[in-house]
């Protein structure tokens, strides 16, 4: 094949490949050949004609092949804006059958395409054609929620020459689910599959009168257990526009005594307002068997309208501020309320502070960061009205609103600084884990073992 690269659109002629003196039984003999030769150059065959003797005039065999590029893409049956792979392509093939009997022939009457050839099979739309047992096999893994991604791994294990790509997994995948979905709507779907699985769910409409869905909340049946369980700490976090509705999705976990995180509740909002934050707050309350049991701190972001919901609906609960947001903010205005030379050093002196291990530590750590930016009186008023609240509060180590890393990073920070070596010493020991967590701390361990006692139940909280 010729390929030439200077004339403004690549263009390739395969007249040679598809030059033959063979002679074909049937039409279908041909066609497979053909299919057969562009597969191995790269070229997608498809019939553009095909005529078949029937006694009327000029109607005589033939068969009419061309590249599936040929042709132009009709935008005025199509209601959305799309790529197409149709150039004009001028390439054709064209095969009758022989005056003396002895079968079909092949005639090249363009060998060119006006057209780069695809460097991998993947792009070829009949080789990288998944077959029934692939088919099958995408179904099965789609139903068992694999990513697309490890659908293709699994499917090259099968068949190292598989050239099936992810994007053709995605349309297979998006295809299996309108089926599933039927004549119903999207909502409609999703309402019907979280009542087939027993899940507990709200749903209210638009206060005009129409019957348009504005909030959906759900939970799990093993999620409002675990919650009744593990009531004490509940971290919330919404986001937006990461789904294909492009609505608020409510989020909220828990974490068991183990230190692990559960799924709490879903909630799909019209809208960011006070009035849908409450309405999903108020469902999340009816999932308490006892409304004697209910959380004891709320870890969010700074979202004024998620707090103001929360004050709202849990009136003496704890609304703690996620700390990777609270430092984000500070390092923000620090960048530009702090004069240059400084805010290394401020910043540091900020980490001090919010991650001080005791309270004597933290008023030391106060004290020295407002002396630092006494010339920076905006940032100093900024920090101490919008972060430093005095929250002495029992949070179990969640003092983030990503729950996975703070775990982690909480971990990480008792492995590091847990020695075993304070003692009875509370100035030594900070009992940074009894006024956190309300665990018994380093000095009341090593009270309990030079006492020769085992630890008392009652010292440790019922989380």
């Amino acid at each position: 094949m010729a390929q030439s690269g200077d004339t403004g659109q690549n263009s390739v002629d395969t007249t040679d490949v598809f030059t033959t003196n063979d002679k074909f039984d049937t039409r279908e003999d041909v066609l497979k050949w053909a299919e057969d030769v562009g597969i191995a150059n790269k070229v997608s065959i498809i019939i553009t004609r095909s005529d078949k003797k029937n006694g009327v005039r000029e109607r005589n065999d033939k068969l009419i092949l061309g590249c599936d590029r040929g042709g132009k893409y009709d935008t005025s049956q199509s209601s959305t804006s799309t790529a197409s792979k149709k150039c004009n392509c001028p390439f054709k093939l064209r095969a009758t059958p022989s005056i003396d009997g002895s079968g079909w022939k092949v005639q090249v009457q363009c060998g060119v395409h006006n057209h780069g050839l695809p460097d991998q099979y993947a792009s070829h739309p009949r080789k990288a054609r998944l077959t029934a047992e692939e088919n099958k096999h995408v179904e099965e893994l789609t139903k068992c929620r694999v990513a697309p991604r490890n659908i293709v791994i699994s499917l090259k294990e099968k068949n190292p020459e598989s050239v099936v790509d992810a994007n053709k997994i995605y349309r297979k995948r998006n295809k299996l689910q309108k089926e599933e979905r039927g004549p119903r709507t999207d909502t409609q779907h999703l309402l019907q599959r979280l009542d087939d699985v027993n899940f507990v769910t709200w749903n209210r409409r638009r206060d005009d009168g129409s019957n348009v869905l504005s909030d959906i909340f759900w939970a799990h049946p093993d999620s409002r257990k675990l919650l009744n369980l593990f009531p004490t700490v509940l971290t919330m976090d919404c986001t937006y526009k990461t789904n294909k509705y492009r609505l608020p999705l409510l989020e909220i976990v828990g974490t068991t005594s183990t230190n692990l995180t559960f799924n709490v509740g879903f909630a799909y909002m019209e809208s960011e307002k006070t009035d849908n934050y409450r309405w999903a707050l108020e469902k999340l309350k009816g999932l308490f068997t006892k409304q004697d049991i209910l959380p004891q701190v709320i870890v969010t972001d700074r979202e004024l309208v998620l707090m103001n919901a929360i004050e709202f609906v849990f009136p003496h609960e704890v609304n703690l501020h996620c700390m990777w947001h609270v430092n984000k903010n500070e390092s923000s205005r620090c960048s530009v309320l702090v004069p240059k030379d400084m805010r290394d050093l401020v910043k540091k002196l900020w980490n001090n502070v919010v991650f001080s291990s005791n309270e004597v530590e933290y008023g030391l750590n106060l004290n020295e960061f407002e002396q630092t930016c006494v010339n920076s009186s905006k940032f100093l008023d900024y920090v101490k009205n919008s972060w430093l609240n005095n929250y002495k509060v029992m949070h179990l180590g969640n003092t983030t609103s990503n729950r996975a890393e703070s775990a982690h990073w909480k971990l990480k920070q008792m492995l590091e600084h847990n020695k075993g070596t304070v003692g009875t010493n509370k100035n030594l020991c900070g009992c940074a884990l009894r006024s956190t967590h309300e665990l018994p701390c380093a000095c009341e361990l090593s009270g309990y073992t030079l006492r020769g006692v085992p630890i008392p139940l009652d010292s440790i909280h019922g989380h």
